[in-house]
């Protein structure tokens, strides 16, 4: 029985990314498993909220639907496809898939481990929803990490990100999770490989 990390697909990185997951799930033991390309604005965000870039597009809020896809359809047909049977899942996401990694943790008991690489904490009332909640049980660890440029762009609601992250990281360690938090050298998840590398190194030793 298997260790299953799931990764919501990245936009414009799936090549890059799908190479680096069959080298890193035979270095670690574990079964990666890339979803299928999510609508990144609607489908990993909790609420619906306004863009934070001038032509940006706003965000719709379909995260419970979408982790409900997840559950019911999604990665029961992927493991039946693939002969999976996990005694654990984990899921590892960059930027607002990191954001959706720590709120479905928040919903569900299906993923023991979780990492936000650069995650969007800055989605507003975030942390004061997160600090609300009781997750599960069979939440086990978290990992988080952001690079050392990322509150260097001119974007206002992304200034307070270190803080954000931090408040977050604080949260889930008060609840009884075990939490690491590392920096990264770089800007906004790039390069993300080497992140992705270092988090899933993290999650096998938590």
């Amino acid at each position: 029985m298997p260790i299953v990390c799931y990764i919501p697909m990245l936009e414009g990185q799936a090549p890059e990314v799908e190479r680096w997951m069959e080298a890193a799930g035979a270095r670690y033991g574990v079964e990666m498993v890339l979803l299928p390309q999510a609508d990144w604005n609607n489908d990993l965000t909790p609420w619906p909220a306004p863009p934070i870039f001038k032509k940006g597009k706003p965000f719709g809020g379909q995260a419970e639907a979408y982790l409900r896809q997840l559950e019911n359809e999604t990665i029961p047909g992927l493991e039946e496809k693939q002969g999976l049977v996990p005694y654990e899942r984990w899921l590892l996401g960059v930027s607002l898939a990191g954001l959706f990694a720590i709120w479905a943790a928040a919903r569900s008991s299906l993923f023991t481990r979780v990492a936000a690489i650069s995650g969007s904490f800055w989605y507003p009332d975030f942390p004061q929803w997160l600090q609300t909640q009781r997750f599960s049980p069979t939440l086990e660890a978290a990992y988080f990490s952001l690079g050392r440029k990322e509150a260097e762009g001119k974007n206002p609601q992304l200034k307070d990100i270190t803080a954000q992250t931090q408040e977050v990281v604080d949260i889930l360690t008060e609840k009884g999770v075990k939490t690491y938090f590392a920096w990264t050298e770089g800007t906004h998840f790039a390069p993300v490989v080497p992140r992705m590398e270092q988090a899933l190194r993290q999650l096998q030793d938590q």
